[in-house]
């Protein structure tokens, strides 16, 4: 069976949490509903929605074994970002650049409509669309960016970039429109007090798995002729998904002469062109908000709690921050937080849906998931009420998972290639020239 978080698990202590409003959800089950939500996340909440939108008569129950937006969804970095995990020029290459353009389509048709939903109903969200910078602090991450641009990547010269964001030793960067900030906690919040609007019920501390004719809530069974499994890494991962966990810390709210003196006044996203993942947003309150990868994957895709609080990692994202901003050197810096994203073996997601026996699951977003999550669900809805379109059509849908390695070989080498990136970029530091490990690496990584 899947299950969703642990009773006992840790609560989110992240900087969204810390300042977000209490949810107050109902307490009474139903004996039956249309459709059961398992997960009380993006997924789960945007695929109540988009179902609800789609079909008002609907009854529709979600169950959240924690409180909503305890997993990724309220712990992650705040980008509704139109990448994708996998390069543009991989996905041509697997699916034909027509299914690859409609991807990209749909993703910055889904900011848009995020954004659109926050206007309205969550003003707390602060969604703010005005794009992402990806910035290169020596020559050969100017080399690999550069040759990066496109239509949607603009590059932008030293100069250009300082009249965006002034970084340390910055040799220019990769400017995309299409991306936004957000506080993620406060668009969850937004979501939830719509659907409670619409007479969708809401449901924390449910613990809840599939069976065969609905689904077992707290001990107790109910009827559902539709059941999406909306958990994402907190589902039973198999081979199917391994956990990989994203680190985050935050500064104390920065006087307004530090950001006159940095730039980032349009507040979009930003990141350093390294090989290890790291992103940034300047946040509503001004503060940096700035996380990254490099905690190692845990051995048999178990979930390990420690792994959010890897101090050595908070500690190099912390040095990260002052070395883009040697101006942070006296800064304090007030939450530090991480949680775990699922990674599929080819990096891509998967939404799925059986018409025969009414289930469903999606996920698998590789740390993207603020706007997959609503393209995701969108489709999921459209499936669960038969409707076909060019989204239905894309190339992740209803797709067979491909399998990770077994134990102990995925173990050893998902933490030989996340230290390995790390490898390349101080190779990158030292000799000035695109990694060579990186090259070895890559058609390994299958991004």
């Amino acid at each position: 069976m899947a299950l969703t978080a642990k009773l006992d698990s840790k609560p989110n202590n992240s900087l969204w949490a810390d300042t977000a409003e209490c949810f107050e959800s109902k307490s009474q089950f139903a004996d039956s509903y249309d459709v059961a939500i398992i997960g009380g996340g993006f997924s789960g909440l945007w695929s109540a929605f988009h179902l609800i939108n789609l079909n008002p008569n609907l009854k529709i129950a979600v169950f959240e074994a924690k409180v909503f937006g305890f997993g990724a969804s309220g712990r992650n970095g705040g980008w509704a970002s139109s990448d994708y995990p996998v390069s543009r020029s991989r996905l041509i290459k697997r699916h034909g650049l027509y299914r690859t353009n409609s991807l990209f389509n749909a993703l910055i048709s889904s900011i848009d409509e995020i954004g659109s939903f926050a206007q309205r109903f969550a003003p707390q969200s602060h969604f703010t669309k005005s794009g992402t910078v990806t910035f290169a602090r020596n020559s050969a991450q100017e080399k690999r960016l550069s040759k990066s641009a496109d239509e949607l990547h603009i590059w932008k010269s030293a100069e250009e970039l300082s009249h965006l964001i002034r970084v340390s030793d910055a040799r220019g960067g990769l400017f995309n429109p299409e991306c936004a900030t957000v506080n993620p906690m406060g668009l969850l919040h937004g979501i939830f007090e719509y659907l409670k609007s619409r007479k969708v019920d809401l449901f924390e501390n449910s613990f809840a798995t599939p069976i065969p004719s609905g689904v077992l809530v707290n001990s107790q069974s109910m009827r559902a002729n539709v059941v999406i499994q909306a958990t994402e890494v907190y589902g039973a991962a198999g081979r199917e998904f391994i956990p990989l966990y994203s680190q985050m810390v935050t500064t104390e709210p920065l006087p307004a002469d530090f950001w006159d003196e940095i730039g980032v006044k349009e507040r979009f996203t930003f990141a350093e062109g390294s090989h290890l993942i790291n992103y940034a947003q300047r946040t509503a309150d001004n503060r940096l908000a700035i996380g990254g990868r490099g905690a190692t994957y845990p051995f048999g895709s178990r979930l390990m709690e420690g792994k959010e609080y890897t101090n050595s990692v908070h500690q190099n994202i912390r040095q990260l921050a002052r070395k883009w901003f040697p101006q942070l050197e006296n800064v304090s810096f007030t939450h530090a937080w991480g949680g775990a994203v699922a990674i599929t073996r080819d990096w891509e997601p998967y939404i799925q849906f059986d018409i025969k026996t009414g289930f469903g699951r999606l996920g698998g977003y590789a740390g993207d998931g603020v706007t997959m999550s609503f393209l995701a669900a969108k489709i999921m809805a459209n499936l669960v009420v038969g409707n076909s379109s060019e989204l239905t059509n894309l190339h992740f849908v209803n797709r067979k998972i491909r399998n990770w390695e077994p134990e102990p070989l995925r173990y050893i080498a998902v933490n030989s290639l996340v230290k390995l990136s790390g490898v390349a970029d101080r190779e990158e530091a030292l000799t000035n020239r695109p990694s060579v490990v990186s090259k070895l690496i890559a058609p390994l990584i299958l991004r």
